[in-house]
């Protein structure tokens, strides 16, 4: 320990030459994905094999479990605009404890570049390498965990530092090229490859025992030992060609045979045990069987849009899922035309080339038990299994917009873009206005426009980009890859790696915006713009007077849920989820962790769909009201109060067997999960500590700081756990601990209901006769056998319950939500409808249902105590353990309740939420003299007009995009205007059905 902390100490004293600044403190909106948005440059692993890290030019190094892939923490480092931050190299301890990370790393504060150490159990920064000349190419910790080597860019060459107490072991700056790799052999010697054509070998000391070009004119790359250190295999990154040389004098043993392979290089390469004892030769690159119809990209440095380890070459609203997901689902998948070459006996027997990515592999991996990963363009990593086969290939998770990107267009206000995620898959529409995603060619969009009385050339993929005959003038290195004349030719946009710039109709540069990724598309309609950019983002601009970001919208690929924002961070997202997909990253100081809130975690202080639209169509005024509203929102996200891992252990009936936070096999007979947590105030007070499960709440405490400990019931089959920590106020929670823990040999739980239970609520008769409605209780009489009759075809069982007026009392109500928990069983489904007053609450803008029994309605605080407050009914609901839920509330208002505060309820719980709020004098009238507007669009809906599958099942997802889009229609009928929202905040989308109707 007394090492670990003086190599710490070490590291975030190091002094560099030039007076440090510290990183931007403005705030950053960040795509989060739970995986990566950019080229995945490196990958590391530790030694027992079960964590994986990887890290990309998005900023991020990602943790991963192993064998299975899944997601274990995401470790941020400063950034600042451009490239700063893009992680080029990565290494793991030998016990996995630590990662270092690395790339085009603190040069925009330090003036020189830095390494970054972590804790991956915390993933918090805990030391900086600082004072480094050039970029680090590459990142390698020997095996026995004692030094650590970095390649280095430019001409700085190599430098070994000892991982004990950070002391420079040694440097070569004799490098006539950039250093591309180093690795650490099984004895501890050092191997270096250079684009300058040159191997290095080093003694662990540093003494060069080795140097050779072994192909005079290539660039080597790629750089592996064999298990027994006698081997060194070179791949190159300008030719298809692999060297295997002896370790001792780098002369050459062999050359593995590539007849057959396409492409400009082979830059990464691999031996990869076979699990039987063999060991198999592997290589990669742009290597493919097949050549590829169209080219991506050109002209530039890095076709896959790298920057640092540069691969050379190379009818209603809401998702529409029965046109859009029909439509993706109906896509031919993008084919794997880069492949993996694996050579038998070393690489001396025949080969096999095995289709693996879609774009190129960057870097091969041996992993401990057998097989290995491999970093792709894709984005992505995937893995290969002993034998060869393809275990995962990478799975992109936003839009690729590189091969589609020129295509899309827009309607004459800008305010709906028709576009394709990617290549070979059908045009979508989204309308910003409504938040509609639907499949389609539309009518009327405009899309880019490069010739007219201006003539836009050599554009695309170039850094000579021309207006007529006019050379339009770039920043060094700088490549266009996209453009689009304005309106009436009175100018130009171009796209390009970097930037989108604005130039006049005689080619004079008017303005610039930076931009996070490369803009592959770019259109135009009147004073707005679209840019399709690399990192899977649609953004808006307003042209003029000068160039200005207006909103943005990324769009989660495999679920088609979406998430829409304005540069202030006011966002709206998809029915089908999607808050948990962008969010805010706040540097600290240069040598401390930044902070990080999804909009999941500000969900009440940044949901403000009417704020977004409105700045899309170029009005800012409700954006400004809104922030004026928040305070600093920055200050408060950067002391949200921490939330540490303590003890786990399994409920069983021979006791509580620990478990660990790695996650992992449940002992058998686990029915529950107690946990422990420390939780430290950083100055906003603690709110409630919620535990979910399978992304829906299960348990909520009440913790005070220090220790507090939750017992979490568990789902049959895996089980996913998460936690949040609430500040005081609730506007705002932090992420804590997750695992995910699997019983051994249980499948997955049956798809089938068991039983239906339908708790429902209406008060019509309140303890003030002024404050009587006349429609709630027939709408919760009509709702309650609404779905006894449909469901009694699906479920084994339907039991409702109603709650009407006198019964409707607080305690009343309360009494029956504690009778559903003690009877609802995880394989049930639960429904709770609420019918009847729901108000705002001031001044923290809570949802509070007004139950029978409220008689001092004179002040807030008196409601607040007579009333149902959401906090009230979230903890209500988490203890309902059923696996599938809706939330149905069909509330009446004096005018101040918005859809927001009714989101939000379903933002904390998981649960699906369906809801719509009128005026009193709308709740007064009925659509059809019997129900109101809310229960006459279920009913419907349920008995047949929501969509079906072809048995005849209504699913919770096409029963709440029928309500949504219905409510406002039939209101419209009656002359008054109300709206429904329909909510789920599950990442991994899972409808579940409702009722059948007859075929």
């Amino acid at each position: 320990m007394r090492a670990l902390l003086a190599f710490l100490a070490a590291l975030l004293f190091a002094a560099g030459t030039v007076r440090a600044q510290e990183p931007p403190q403005a705030p950053y909106l960040r795509v989060e994905a739970a995986s990566h948005t950019a080229p995945v440059a490196r990958l590391a692993i530790d030694a027992s094999g079960r964590l994986l890290a990887s890290v990309s030019d998005d900023k991020t190094l990602r943790l991963w479990t192993m064998p299975d892939g899944l997601p274990r923490g995401v470790l941020r480092p400063p950034i600042g605009d451009g490239a700063e931050g893009e992680l080029y190299a990565v290494a793991l301890s030998p016990d996995g404890n630590r990662a270092y990370a690395a790339g085009f790393t603190a040069q925009a504060w330090d003036r020189q570049f830095a390494i970054y150490v972590f804790d991956t159990n915390t993933t918090r920064m805990t030391g900086v390498l600082r004072g480094l000349p050039a970029p680090v190419q590459h990142l390698a910790i020997s095996a026995n965990g004692r030094q650590l080597a970095a390649a280095l860019g430019g001409r700085a060459g190599i430098r070994v530092w000892d991982a004990t107490n950070g002391r420079l072991v040694f440097e070569d700056q004799q490098f006539g090229g950039p250093a591309r790799m180093v690795a650490f052999g099984p004895d501890g010697r050092v191997a270096a490859s250079s684009a300058d054509g040159r191997i290095r070998v080093y003694t662990p000391q540093g003494r060069k025992i080795a140097e050779r070009a072994p192909v005079p004119g290539a660039r080597p790359y790629g750089l592996t030992w064999s298990p027994d250190g006698s081997l060194l295999a070179i791949g190159f990154e300008d030719r298809l060609r692999v060297e295997v040389l002896a370790s001792n004098d780098l002369r050459t043993v062999f050359t593995p045979d590539v007849t057959g392979l396409l492409g400009e290089g082979l830059p990464a390469v691999a031996w990869a045990s076979d699990g039987r004892g063999g060991v198999q030769l592997h290589a990669a690159g742009y290597a493919r069987v097949t050549r590829a119809a169209t080219s991506v990209a050109g002209g530039g440095a890095a076709g896959t849009g790298t920057r640092g380890v540069s691969l050379p070459g190379g009818d209603g609203r809401g998702v529409n899922l029965d046109s859009a997901a029909a439509a993706m689902a109906g896509a031919p998948p993008a084919p794997l035309e880069f492949v993996i070459r694996r050579w038998t006996d070393f690489g001396l027997g025949p080969s096999t080339d095995i289709p693996a990515a879609r774009d190129a592999i960057a870097h091969l991996l041996a992993l401990p038990g057998g097989g290995l990963a491999y970093a792709a363009a894709d984005p992505g990593w995937g893995r290969l299994a002993p034998d060869g086969t393809l275990a995962a290939s990478p799975q992109p998770p936003g839009a690729d917009f590189r091969g589609t990107g020129a295509g899309i267009a827009l309607s004459p206000d800008g305010t709906q873009i028709r576009f394709a995620l990617r290549a070979n898959a059908p045009n979508l529409i989204f309308d910003a206005m409504s938040g509609r995603l639907s499949a389609g060619e539309g009518q009327g969009f405009v899309p880019a426009r490069t010739n007219g009385r201006l003539s836009l050339v050599d554009y695309r993929n170039t850094n000579r980009p021309r207006l007529g005959q006019t050379p339009l003038r770039l920043g060094e290195g700088e490549f266009s890859r996209s453009g689009a004349l304005l309106d009436g030719d009175r100018g130009v946009l171009l796209g390009t790696d970097t930037h989108l710039r604005l130039f006049d109709a005689t080619g004079r540069l008017v303005d610039a915006a930076v931009l996070p990724s490369a803009a592959w598309g770019v259109a135009v309609a009147g004073n707005t713009a679209v840019v399709a950019l690399g990192d899977g983002t649609l953004r808006w601009f307003r042209i003029e007077p000068q160039l200005a970001e207006q909103a943005a919208v990324f769009f989660h690929v495999p679920t088609l849920r979406w998430v829409a924002w304005t540069p202030e961070g006011l966002f709206e997202h998809a029915p089908n989820g999607g808050q948990e997909l962008v969010g805010v990253h706040l540097n600290g100081n240069r040598s401390t962790t930044p902070e990080w809130a999804s909009f999941q975690q500000a969900y009440r202080a940044l949901h403000a769909p009417a704020a977004l639209r409105a700045r899309i169509a170029g009005n800012s005024a409700l954006a400004q009201e809104r922030l004026a509203q928040l305070g600093d929102v920055r200050a408060r996200i950067g002391r949200l109060p921490l939330l540490a891992p303590g003890t786990a252990c399994a409920v069983t009936d021979a006791g509580c067997q620990p478990v660990t936070w790695d996650g992992g096999a449940l002992p058998d007979g686990a029915r529950a999960l107690r946990l422990s947590f420390i939780a430290t105030d950083r100055g906003l007070g603690l709110g409630p500590l919620d535990i979910l499960v399978n992304d829906r709440i299960a348990a909520r405490a009440e913790p005070s700081a220090g220790q507090a400990e939750v017992e979490v019931p568990l789902d049959p089959g895996p089980n996913r756990i998460a936690s949040r920590l609430y500040a005081e106020d609730r506007t705002l929670f932090a992420e804590g601990p997750a695992l995910m823990m699997r019983r051994p040999g249980e499948p997955e739980p049956s798809a089938s209901a068991g039983r239906l239970i339908v708790l429902a609520i209406g008060v019509n008769q309140y303890a003030v006769p002024a404050m009587n409605l006349r429609y709630a209780v027939p709408d919760a009489r009509v709702v309650a056998e609404t779905l006894r009759t449909a469901g009694a075809g699906v479920f084994r069982d339907v039991q409702t319950t109603v709650l009407m007026d006198r019964e409707a009392t607080r305690a009343g109500v309360l009494a029956a939500m504690d009778r559903a928990a003690a009877t609802v069983q995880p394989t049930d489904t639960f429904v709770l409808y609420i019918a009847g007053h729901g108000i705002r609450t001031e001044p923290d803008q809570r949802f509070l249902f007004l139950p029978h029994d409220v008689r001092d309605v004179g002040n807030m605080e008196g409601l607040r105590r007579q009333g149902i407050d959401d906090s009230t009914l979230v903890a209500a609901l988490a203890r309902i353990r059923a696996r599938d839920a809706f939330l149905l509330l069909d509330t009446c208002h004096a005018g101040q309740l918005t859809m927001d505060q009714l989101s939000a309820l379903g933002n904390e719980t998981g649960r699906f939420l369906l809801a719509a709020s009128s005026s009193v004098q709308e709740a007064l009238d009925s659509y059809d003299d019997r129900n109101g507007v809310f229960a006459y669009a279920f009913r419907e809906g349920l008995m047949g007009r929501a969509a079906a599958d072809g048995e005849g099942r209504i699913s919770a997802l096409a029963l709440g995009e029928w309500v949504m889009r219905r409510v406002p229609q039939l209101a419209a009928e009656k002359n008054h205007r109300q709206d429904a929202v329909f909510r789920t905040a599950q990442r991994d989308l899972r409808s579940f059905p409702m009722g059948r109707v007859a075929r």
